[in-house]
């Protein structure tokens, strides 16, 4: 009977255990695998978290990447604007100091010109005050004495020395 006793089924011992192992369930449940897995909760939404605000630091690292494109290459722009409208200015400076040159250029020719042109007009006056007085000087030698050819031959050689060409 000994034998039997180590062997037998208490029904009230399983069910005292059934009991005792449900109380020890609802008590670890309670106060040991909740929270565990309060914190095994907030570790997995700690790091959910963090892969969320490096997606968030990627994706504003490359929206500041193109908007730094975007300027790099409007700043280029302006930069070729400001090469192109700096080479236009000195361009149409150029054509202004040109015209500018070539306007006092023919300024000056036609200054030079009416220059010439007056002392040739008082050249010539000159010449005609000198002739009329030549002519009146020949005049007077005709008047007094008669003219042959070799005396009109020396009075046109006369003249022409004093006017100061020489045939």
């Amino acid at each position: 009977m000994q034998f039997l006793d180590i062997i037998s089924v208490n029904i009230w011992d399983i069910l005292i255990s059934l009991i005792n192992l449900l109380i020890l369930f609802l008590v670890f449940k309670r106060f040991l695998f909740k929270p565990v897995q309060k914190m095994l909760d907030k570790r997995k939404q700690q790091v959910e978290d963090i892969y969320a605000a490096a997606d968030e630091s990627r994706t504003a690292a490359e929206d500041m990447k193109q908007q730094y494109e975007e300027q790099m290459a409007t700043a280029r722009e302006e930069a070729d604007g400001l090469v192109r409208n700096a080479v236009q200015t000195a361009q149409r400076r150029s054509d202004a100091i040109v015209a500018e040159a070539n306007s006092q250029a023919s300024h000056l020719k036609q200054k030079a010109e009416e220059e010439i042109e007056k002392e040739k007009r008082q050249m010539l006056s000159d010449v005609r005050g000198e002739i009329s007085d030549l002519a009146v000087s020949i005049a007077s030698k005709v008047v007094g004495r008669e003219i042959n050819a070799d005396d009109h031959q020396g009075y046109v050689d006369e003249f022409i020395r004093n006017v100061g060409e020489k045939p």
